[in-house]
């Protein structure tokens, strides 16, 4: 692990502003919950945290019982260079926990532009880019957002599930049917067989 890409992601902590309510931490350090999911936005901090919607779904998401959220974005240019020098995986912000240890890996896609930056993250992450090639142990990768709204097709090899509609409807259904799937242990063909039936 690198020390420098695990100070930088304490340094952006410690300047932010908490954007979730008081006394409803989003999984530090010895938090346990049943589910986990790690958020991603397939660009550089600053763009997503300049994204309200992003920031909605973040707390939905930790709204939500049994269920510890946290964030994971692009790396910026210089940070890549360090992930791959250090042999780093891709590390969530709130703990600097390794992504492909989460149970669900969502991401929220703003822009079709950032349609290869999901490709770089998982790939950062070692998870398998293509679903064929992930196993049970492998993160759950799920899409929404306003282009997976409009065109999901492109990315139809690689996730493993789509979210379409309002997060304000979505997240706590789907979220509580995520959490019964891994208290019950059920293969990911039996949640998306479920899934498809919401």
């Amino acid at each position: 692990m690198s020390n420098k890409l695990i100070g930088k992601a304490k340094s952006l902590l410690s300047e932010e502003q908490w954007i979730l309510p008081a006394g409803r931490p989003s999984g530090g350090n010895g938090q346990k919950g049943k589910l986990s999911v790690a958020l991603a936005f397939p660009n550089r901090y600053y763009t997503a945290m300049s994204n309200l919607g992003f920031q909605a779904v973040y707390r939905l998401f930790n709204d939500q019982p049994d269920t510890i959220c946290q964030r994971v974005f692009l790396p910026e240019a210089e940070d890549l260079e360090e992930h791959h020098r250090t042999e780093t995986p891709l590390l969530s912000l709130e703990s600097q926990r390794p992504v492909h240890t989460f149970d669900i890996l969502a991401f929220s896609i703003s822009y079709e532009n950032d349609y290869p930056h999901l490709l770089l993250m998982m790939d950062l992450a070692r998870i398998p880019l293509l679903k064929k090639d992930r196993q049970e142990g492998d993160p759950l990768v799920i899409a929404g957002g306003a282009t997976v709204l409009m065109n999901p097709e492109p990315l139809a090899d690689f996730v493993d599930l789509f979210v379409i509609g309002e997060a304000e409807v979505v997240i706590a259904p789907l979220t509580d049917a995520l959490r019964r799937w891994k208290e019950k242990g059920q293969p990911k063909e039996a949640l998306l067989a479920d899934l498809a039936m919401m």
